[in-house]
């Protein structure tokens, strides 16, 4: 449940971010993150601490924490607390806040060097999208410049391949013998 609702809210912030014209109201991930990219990811981090692991627990309500606190931005509308004079203000605050989540993101890499391939691969592709939409929220050239940059559109690219990557973890753990034909090595 936890990295399927990661990579489909992943999923729809990703094409926005990549610049998808198909997707005229942004906003629509909002309701994703507040409900199956935050709820629901922290729900399943709690079922993952009471089976003992901490790992899932602790990447779960994380990033379940970080899908609530992205929608919280866009309902409490950061730019109507404080109209900054520097126009990138609220892209650089992002940003920070994207170091943060960059940080955390690592070291979890490194938490999941000896889980599987699948898992690893994942975090790896969260790292890239991180450092890419950072690069994109503080190097904005123009700010005549409407919708994404290519910085960020990179990390929408990357972003796409860590959803792809994560519904493929949730499945390779979904799919048994004894409810497929098949299963996904990890």
């Amino acid at each position: 449940i936890g990295l399927s609702a990661f990579a489909l809210s992943v999923f729809v912030l990703s094409i926005n971010n990549a610049g998808s014209s198909y997707l005229q109201l942004p906003n629509i991930t909002v309701g994703l993150a507040l409900t199956y990219g935050g709820i629901v990811q922290i729900c399943a981090g709690w079922w993952d601490l009471t089976v003992g692991n901490s790992f899932g627990a602790t990447a779960f309500c994380s990033y379940g924490a970080l899908w609530l606190s992205y929608a919280a931005n866009f309902l409490f509308n950061l730019t109507d607390f404080v109209v900054p004079d520097d126009p990138f203000a609220v892209d650089h605050a992002i940003g920070i806040s994207l170091i943060g989540w960059e940080i955390f993101t690592f070291l979890m890499t490194l938490a999941a060097l000896k889980t599987n391939g699948a898992t690893l691969l994942l975090f790896v592709f969260v790292n890239i999208t991180f450092i890419l939409l950072i690069l994109g929220k503080f190097f904005q050239l123009s700010e005549d410049l409407k919708g994404p940059n290519g910085l960020t559109k990179a990390g929408g690219v990357f972003g796409i391949f860590v959803a792809l990557t994560a519904w493929y973890n949730a499945f390779a753990g979904l799919i048994t013998l004894e409810n497929s034909y098949f299963t996904l090595p990890v």
